[in-house]
């Protein structure tokens, strides 16, 4: 079986949150390589002297230094997550949303309910549902589990959202412009039981017309 590629960021939400990792990353290997070159540096430089190096009780400037430093940086990375993690919380107006969908876990599949046309994909022990969105919308996803805690979670979205028992949970993304399949990709990423392994679903983000077919050919009255 050949592996899947991973699915790109299917949201303008999950860009933001690659963004953000990517900065995340690029400093973690900046600071990794900047401690392993002054390692190395004072090794090599310590093998090449007989006398030991000057011994000082303290050293102010570069107290300061290594203390203020480290801190302005998790300030700023600190900032820059709360303005992202901010966005991708975002919702607006209600009708400013092109389609709502309603996610419903249960032990131990998922069900997609689209109000706007009728349509209802319910997953079986046999056959995963589907979750197609149209390309370019901005999708509401109203979340809820009728049974014990689940995790909502697609890889292209960048970040997962629980479904609890007896409460309501909402998010909102603007589904980009790459189109393309993603079977078996969406999960559970909350353990739920027995068969949690089992409780996934797969993925599909559709041209707007494409998915105006999907909807009709699953008996709905099409896009809204």
């Amino acid at each position: 079986m050949i592996a899947q590629p991973p699915a790109p960021p299917l949201t303008e939400q999950a860009q933001q949150m690659e963004d953000l990792w990517n900065v995340f990353l690029i400093g973690a290997v900046a600071v990794g390589l900047l401690v392993a070159g002054l390692v190395v540096f004072v090794v090599v430089r310590g093998r090449r002297r007989s006398d030991l190096p000057l011994q000082q009780r303290e050293h102010i400037p570069i107290e300061l230094a290594y203390t203020a430093i480290p801190l302005l940086a998790v300030g700023a990375l600190f900032a820059l997550t709360l303005v992202v993690l901010d966005d991708v919380d975002a919702e607006s107006a209600e009708d400013s949303v092109d389609l709502v969908v309603e996610v419903t876990g249960f032990q131990w599949q998922w069900q997609f309910r689209y109000p706007a046309s009728g349509v209802v994909e319910t997953g079986t022990a046999e056959e995963r549902p589907e979750l197609a969105l149209p390309a370019g919308a901005t999708v509401r996803f109203e979340l809820a589990s009728v049974d014990v805690i689940h995790s909502f979670w697609i890889p292209g979205f960048r970040f997962k959202r629980d479904l609890f028992p007896g409460a309501a949970t909402t998010f909102q993304v603007d589904i980009g412009e790459t189109t393309g399949a993603w079977p078996d990709t969406g999960v559970c990423a909350e353990f739920c039981g027995l068969d949690h392994t089992t409780m996934r679903f797969d993925v599909a983000v559709l041209a707007p017309a494409d998915f105006e077919q999907w909807l009709i050919g699953r008996g709905g009255e099409g896009a809204p």
